[in-house]
């Protein structure tokens, strides 16, 4: 009774250590980076800066392997981002009542991974998706109204990433992020302007394998 009972636990644990020692090609990341907006240009008030921001990020995703250097990343990723207009350049801005700037996004994105040791790596790629929620608030009061709150986002994406172990990744990174242009209409004058600008992110990013 005791032989059987021995033999049963020592499978029990050689599986148990083989699972651990298989990786699972699905992750989990977050992200939190720092903001800067480009300027806005020909809408109401001119010329109009941004204060930095800040955002952040929650992704699933599938890891793709090709051979022992390539990967290939696909990914659902909530991004949120969030920053101010200039307090010097607000008053310029007739009827602003708030300085907020906000965006709300959920993307689809693909990324290549190259290892080019065991533990560095670089990644880049590109994402597409839907923003729910584009906020301008200096543009929207007064007689001044965004037309559309939502709209097609794209972005980019570029970083080194160091392995911690065989769960975990810490990553360093530049995000490229874009809404659509934005249309700003003047009740008053029955003019409508574009606000069309991007946004550029320094991020740090920490994924794991589920």
């Amino acid at each position: 009774m005791r032989i059987p009972f021995l033999l049963f636990a020592t499978a029990l644990l050689g599986s148990s250590a083989w699972a651990q020692d298989e990786e699972s090609p699905y992750y989990l990341q977050l992200s939190l980076g720092g903001v800067f907006s480009e300027n806005a240009q020909d809408v109401p008030g001119g010329t109009i800066g941004f204060d930095p921001g800040f955002s952040t990020g929650f992704a699933l995703g599938r890891s793709f392997e090709y051979g022992d250097s390539l990967g290939y990343d696909i990914e659902l990723e909530t991004y949120y981002q969030a920053f101010t207009v200039d307090e010097d350049d607000l008053p310029a801005i007739a009827s602003a009542v708030d300085d907020d700037a906000k965006t709300l996004a959920f993307m689809v994105n693909g990324l290549l991974d190259w290892k080019f040791t065991q533990q560095y790596s670089i990644y880049g790629g590109l994402g597409l998706g839907w923003a729910k929620e584009i906020e301008y608030s200096s543009w929207d009061s007064g007689s001044l109204r965004i037309t559309d709150s939502s709209g097609v986002a794209i972005q980019g994406r570029l970083g080194l990433a160091y392995n911690l172990g065989e769960y975990y990744d810490a990553r360093i990174g530049y995000r490229y992020f874009k809404t659509e242009p934005i249309d700003i209409e003047d009740t008053t004058a029955g003019t409508t302007d574009e606000l069309d600008i991007a946004q550029h992110s320094l991020e740090v990013l920490f994924r794991w394998s589920l």
